[in-house]
Parts: C-alpha cells; sequence; structure tokens
C-alpha cells in the first residue's frame, strides 16, 4: 500500500473510531430516558393487571366506583387547568392580587391537615408503639435506655431519638398529651411534603402545573392514608422530596456559591432520612447515575463531577456522624456497628420470596411471623444472612423459574395497586379505636376508619386517584416529548424503578412506597400538563386546517352607478 494510501486508511480509522465513540456516549446519555421507560412500562403493566384482576391490600374496594374517581379526577385537574390559563393574563397583570387567594388557600389546606390529623389519632400499635412508647419513656425519665425492639431493629433508632426530643421539648412546654403532639408533628410533615411536591412542580412545569397537582397532593398527602400513625413511612415523605427540591433549586442556578450548598444539604437530608428510612437513598442514588450518564455527552464535566463528589462525600460524612452520634448516646446500650440481634438483608430476602393470605387475597412478599422469630431464633450476623439466603433459594427453586416470574408479576401488581398504601393493615387497631371521641371528629372518623359506614367513599377516592396517578406516570411510553425526558424526570424514574426492584426481591408492601408518593405525583402532574398542551396543540392546528379548507367567500356585487338627472 502506497504512502497516501496507508494515510488515507489511518485517517478512516480515525473518523470510524470517532463516530464510534459519538455513538457511544449518545448511547450513554440515553440510558436514563430509556430506564425511565422502562418504569413507565412496568407501572402501565400494573395498572392494567389490577383493573382487570384486583390485587387487594388490606381492604377491598369496588373497582367501579373507583374507575369513576379514575375518571372524574383528570376532569378536575383540567378544569382546574384550563380556569388557570384564562386567569393567567388577569393575574399577570395584577400579581399583588393573587397572593391573597392563594395565601387562602394554603391556610385551608393546612387547617384541613391539622383537622384531619386530630380527628384519625390512633393510639400507637405495631412498631410505631415501640418508638411511641419509648420516645415517652426517654422523654419523661422512666427508662434509661431503649428497649431490647431496638437491638433487633436499629433501623428505627434515630426516629425514636428524634422523637424523644420533640417529646421532651413538648413536655417542657406544658403539653402532656403526646398523642395529640405526635398527631400535631405527623400533621406538619405531612403539610411540608405537600407544600415541597407543589414547589418541585412549579420548578419544574411552572405555575398552572403546580397548582394542578395540588389535586392529587391533596388526596394523598393532606387526606392522607397515614394521618393517623407517625412512622419512618410518613416522615419519609418529607426526605425524598426535599432532597429532590434541594437538586431542583442548585440546577437552576449558575453560581458554585449556590450549588454546592445545596449540594451538601442534599447529601446530608439523605444521610438523615437514610437511618429513618433506608430507601430514601434511592433518590439520591438515581440522581448520581443520571449524572454519571451526561458526562458522556457534555464538553464541561467539571460541575456535575462537583456535584457526585460533593453530595455524595455529604451522604457518607453525614451518614457516619450519625452512627457515631447514636452509638454515643448513652441510652443506646448495645453495639450498633457489631449487633449480632440485628434483622439484615438475608431476613428480609427470605420474606421477599413468601407468601402469606390476607383477608381478599394473598400478600406477596409481606411480613409474617414465622420469618420472623425463625431468624429472631438465631445469633450472629453472617449466621442470620445465611439462613435467609438459604430460605430464599429454597423458596425460588421451588417455584421454578417460571413460577418466581409469575410470582413477582403477582408481588409487582400486588404493591402498586393498593390506593390505600395498605392503611389498616398493621397491627390490631380497627376504625373503632380513634383517640378523639368529640361529637365534630364522627364524620371524618366515619370517612377514614375501616370500619365505619362511609369509608368505601374514601376508600374509592384514594382508589381512584392513584389509578389516574399510575396512568399519568406512564404518559411518556406514548407522548415522547423533550420536556417529559428531561434529566431531571428520567431521574426520578429510575429513583421509582430502583424502589420497585428492591421491593421484588425484599420485604415489600404498598406502605413502602408511601414515602415515594409525592415522586409520583410530580411525574403525573408533568404528564397531564404535557398531554394537555399537546391536545391544545392539535385544536389549534384543527382551527387552522379548518379555515385553509374554507372556500373563500364570494366577492361582493359593485354598488349599481348612481344616475344623474
Amino acid at each position: 500500500m502506497s504512502g497516501e494510501g496507508v494515510a488515507q486508511h489511518t485517517v478512516d480509522g480515525a473518523q470510524w473510531r470517532h463516530a464510534a465513540s459519538l455513538r457511544t456516549r449518545s448511547q450513554l446519555a440515553g440510558l436514563p430516558a430509556a430506564a425511565g421507560l422502562v418504569l413507565c412500562a412496568l407501572i402501565l403493566w400494573a395498572l392494567l393487571t389490577n383493573v382487570v384482576d384486583p390485587h387487594y391490600g388490606f381492604s377491598r374496594y369496588h373497582t367501579g366506583w373507583a374507575l369513576l374517581a379514575a375518571a372524574v379526577v383528570p376532569g378536575l385537574m383540567a378544569g382546574l387547568y384550563w380556569l388557570l390559563q384564562k386567569a393567567a393574563p388577569a393575574a399577570a397583570r395584577h400579581r399583588a392580587w393573587t397572593y391573597l387567594p392563594w395565601a387562602a388557600v394554603w391556610g385551608l389546606l393546612l387547617w384541613i391537615q391539622m383537622r384531619v390529623a386530630y380527628a384519625v389519632r390512633l393510639p400507637p400499635d405495631w412498631d410505631a408503639y415501640a418508638i411511641a412508647d419509648a420516645a415517652a419513656g426517654l422523654a419523661g425519665k422512666t427508662i434509661d435506655s431503649v428497649p431490647p425492639y431496638f437491638e433487633t431493629n436499629p433501623n428505627n433508632v434515630l426516629l425514636v431519638l428524634l422523637v424523644a426530643a420533640y417529646y421532651e421539648l413538648a413536655l417542657s412546654l406544658g403539653y402532656h398529651d403526646l398523642g395529640m403532639m405526635t398527631a400535631f408533628l405527623n400533621g406538619l410533615v405531612l403539610f411540608a411534603g405537600t407544600v415541597l411536591t407543589y414547589c418541585a412542580v412549579r420548578m419544574l412545569g411552572g405555575r398552572i402545573a403546580a397548582a394542578v397537582s395540588l389535586v392529587p397532593t391533596t388526596v394523598f398527602l393532606v387526606l392522607s392514608p397515614w394521618a393517623g400513625v407517625l412512622y419512618s413511612d410518613t416522615v419519609g415523605v418529607l426526605f425524598t422530596v426535599l432532597i429532590l427540591c434541594l437538586l431542583l433549586a442548585s440546577r437552576r442556578s449558575a453560581r458554585l456559591t449556590v450549588r454546592v450548598p445545596l449540594w451538601i444539604l442534599a447529601g446530608a437530608v439523605a444521610a438523615v432520612g437514610y437511618g429513618i428510612k433506608p430507601t430514601v437513598l434511592i433518590c439520591l442514588v438515581a440522581a448520581g447515575i443520571t449524572a454519571v450518564c451526561l458526562l458522556a455527552r457534555r464538553k464541561n464535566t467539571l460541575v456535575l463531577l462537583l456535584a457526585v463528589v460533593i453530595a455524595g462525600g455529604s451522604f457518607i460524612l453525614g451518614n457516619r456522624l450519625i452512627a457515631a452520634f447514636e452509638q454515643q448516646t448513652p441510652v443506646i446500650a448495645f453495639d450498633i456497628e457489631d449487633n449480632p440481634h440485628a434483622m439484615n438483608l438475608g431476613h428480609f430476602l427470605m420474606v421477599g420470596a413468601g407468601s402469606t393470605q390476607g383477608p381478599y387475597g394473598p400478600y406477596y412478599g409481606s411480613y409474617n411471623e414465622d420469618d420472623y422469630q425463625s431468624t429472631v431464633a438465631i445469633t450472629g450476623e453472617e449466621e442470620k444472612f445465611r439462613n435467609g439466603l438459604q430460605a430464599y433459594q429454597n423458596r425460588v427453586s421451588g417455584m421454578g423459574p417460571g413460577g418466581y416470574v409469575v410470582f413477582l408479576h403477582h408481588k409487582l401488581a400486588w404493591i402498586t395497586g393498593d390506593g390505600s398504601f395498605f392503611s389498616w393493615g398493621e397491627g390490631v387497631l380497627t376504625g373503632e379505636d380513634f383517640l378523639s371521641s368529640r361529637p365534630a371528629d364522627r364524620g371524618i372518623q366515619d370517612l377514614f376508619g375501616n370500619t365505619r359506614p362511609n369509608f368505601q367513599w374514601m376508600l374509592s377516592i384514594w382508589q381512584g386517584t392513584w389509578f389516574a396517578v399510575l396512568a399519568l406516570v406512564a404518559v411518556p411510553l406514548f407522548l415522547r416529548t423533550p420536556r417529559l425526558l428531561r434529566p431531571e424526570l428520567s431521574a426520578m424514574r429510575i429513583a421509582l424503578l430502583g424502589l420497585l426492584l428492591f421491593l421484588l426481591l425484599f420485604e415489600a408492601r404498598a406502605r413502602f412506597l408511601y414515602l415515594y408518593a409525592p415522586y409520583f405525583i410530580v411525574l403525573a402532574s408533568l404528564s397531564f400538563s404535557a398531554a394537555m398542551e399537546r391536545l391544545q396543540q392539535a385544536a389549534v392546528r384543527g382551527r387552522v386546517r379548518g379555515r385553509l379548507r374554507r372556500p373563500p367567500r364570494p366577492a361582493a356585487p359593485p354598488a349599481p352607478a348612481e344616475v344623474i338627472e
């Protein structure tokens, strides 16, 4: 080959390698959107499964009523969307006049939140009892250390310490009704989740989309199925949506002096949230995965690398500090780092592959007492893990590959199919056990209590709204606009995908989805706004085409000339 041919061959090879590198980088950058669409497909599959073959939680809803509510909710959202669009020009001209109506809306939502929390407060039960009882004992100085329950379940140590500090503050201020103070705290946490969910939608979709998001947010957070119980699921809502808002706020500023503190805060919030509910961490990991994938098509990768390193480092440092704080606290009498009695992933893996019978059908991968007692009887972290792993392998091999796939299908449908998020499914309390006996609270209790006469109305609202939210989350499968496939939304979908995959393997029920309810609501609200915009564009194009097809009007005949005599 001549020298010129060799040079040309070298140039062609370099160009081919460059093109291949560009394709690889483009594919890597597209992975978050592709993973998000996988989440959409799983959600759509689970939704259709539950419409055809409902997988009930602890309560059985009427499918017809739920589907009617699922149709009404988007109708309400569409009406609100249309009204706000019509009012937008006037609101832009008179911005100051909009503050009063919005203040009234937020004041009303806060009043409803606290009114419901007070009316439906319950005595502590199941794990929530262990936390409330120990926190009350620590705050009142009636116990010197946490009970043995926390040695077996150290994941609740941070929450009990925080609740104990809150109870101690309440007692010092003269508030001795700790049940009422718990309801107040739960209401504040859920209302903060409502506000932050609104802020997240506003940052991503604007004022109108944020206002429309208040419809599902009111159903699931203000009128929460868990309004009467303070536990890690309701507290976790605050952390997942706060991390989202911090990361979104960091993207809205070009100055590192603003971004770096927000990244540090996001990592620190994730560390506290992880100490309360470990699955909180999934949203920060999803954001990191998305950022790493985006590096492939960014010329300046320094900012993204800094975000990953700073937020990740903040989480690691915060996690270490929290562990040290827990270990140095005098009320913790056991070694958290080396605890032979603690439940571990082997146990939860074993539970995740089992099934028990519920009142209206099987429970897939849910808690059962036999598995719990068998793990408690074993001492030693490695021994517990090996026992759980062996039990998991035995259960999966007993099902066979096809049977395990069918099991996972049912488990997915079961954990995503309950719009009440498994409320009333834990412990032994019923709708007859509300603490308030005021006649004024009875109407609210009749809606929220599972044994009360109007509970089916509330259950249908929860379930129908959940069906509508799931359907809207799946919209990007059919409407792939650039706005719906943005990296921020892809990161949220990856977080939900990671959560579902985790729950498919380990112990699960619909309650474990609740802390990510804001993510479902944000994605659903943005999908709804995108669909409305597309419908409006189609209507405008239809009107334009109609005018173009309309034949021109004939010219008017000339006026007759005047005759002058």
